[in-house]
């Protein structure tokens, strides 16, 4: 097992900084790394990276490989394909695991197409399950109704994870760990997406952040027991008022009320908020896996039986719109 390859994960750099995803990856990483008693690089493309190389020394990483160069200065899908399969390559890795965000999921198709490796996107867990070298990836299969065990036979095995998965990773200023430099010698490197910006006039004001179901402390859910999408809108609209974020169940997705960025679950946005409301959802396992972080659940359904209540720290067996009002003035209250 010594001659085993060792673990990576593709560490996006925001603002000089790791993102969230990839310190939650490095923490799964160390998992997978320990178990067979091999490495945990991380992988940081783009330029100073010195600060960011330290967080992920931090945050579990035996080794942070930097490839720094003027090209990389934002994101580009095609050059970045480089630069990871050269390192892949070179350092002859087992496992990556990349996040999947935007651009994670761009690299982690371009990479199984350069390297004509197998990729297994959207998975929710992963394991050395035998004796050999072999991970074992768990994803949701038909809407989450099912989840799937797969491996893959090509090397590197290369996998795409998204967030509010793995928690609980932890900043340690006492690690240490090496930091590798590397240049890089491709041909014709050079970007192939321009960046244009611009400077705004001073009478412009800077737009605060959205607030979204991913960063919102208090998110309200909206499901089929709403009914109509004027049902839906009512939903929203008290979510508003009291500054919550709003998601919603993938069948009014589905029916073409909501986009899919407000889709909470497996299969749409894992979230973690201190209080998650659920309203109308009956709570398929892919919606409950989507909101296993959320601190606390208040679920209103006139289904005694409907499985979201037991996931709900609180219940409401009732009509909705009658429960909207009520929870409307105790939220103002607090």
């Amino acid at each position: 097992m010594t001659n085993m390859g060792n673990v990576w994960v593709y560490v996006e750099v925001k603002n000089g900084k790791p993102s969230e995803l990839s310190l939650e990856l490095l923490g799964k990483g160390r998992q997978l790394a320990d178990s067979k008693k091999v490495q945990l690089v991380g992988l940081l493309i783009g330029n100073s990276l010195a600060e960011a190389a330290k967080d992920v020394i931090g945050y579990g990483a035996d080794e942070a490989v930097c490839v720094e160069n003027a090209a990389f200065t934002s994101f580009d899908g095609k050059l970045y394909t480089k630069a990871v399969e050269a390192m892949l390559k070179k350092y002859n890795s087992n496992v990556m695991l990349i996040g999947g965000s935007v651009n994670g999921r761009e690299l982690g198709g371009r990479l199984s197409a350069a390297m004509n490796i197998g990729l297994v996107a959207d998975c929710i867990d992963c394991s050395y399950a035998s004796e050999d070298d072999a991970v074992t990836w768990i994803r949701p299969a038909y809407t989450g109704k099912l989840f799937v065990k797969i491996l893959t036979t090509t090397r590197p095995q290369l996998a795409t994870i998204s967030g509010k998965i793995f928690h609980g990773n932890a900043f340690d200023a006492a690690r240490t760990g090496k930091v590798t430099q590397e240049a890089l010698t491709i041909a014709d490197l050079a970007p192939t997406q321009k960046v244009v910006s611009f400077v705004a006039d001073a009478d412009v004001k800077e737009v605060s952040k959205d607030l979204t179901i991913e960063n919102a402390k208090v998110v309200v859910g909206a499901g089929r027991g709403v009914g109509t999408q004027d049902g839906m809108k009512q939903v929203q609209a008290m979510a508003k008022a009291i500054g919550a974020g709003f998601g919603t169940s993938k069948p009014l997705v589905d029916e073409g009320w909501a986009p899919h960025d407000w889709q909470v679950g497996i299969t749409g946005k894992q979230i973690a908020p201190d209080i998650y409301i659920a309203l109308g959802i009956s709570g398929s396992i892919q919606h409950q896996l989507g909101i296993k972080e959320a601190k606390l659940v208040i679920a209103v359904n006139t289904d005694p039986e409907a499985p979201i209540f037991k996931r709900a720290n609180y219940g409401i067996v009732g009509d909705l719109f009658k429960a909207l009002p009520m929870l409307q003035e105790e939220f103002k209250k607090r």
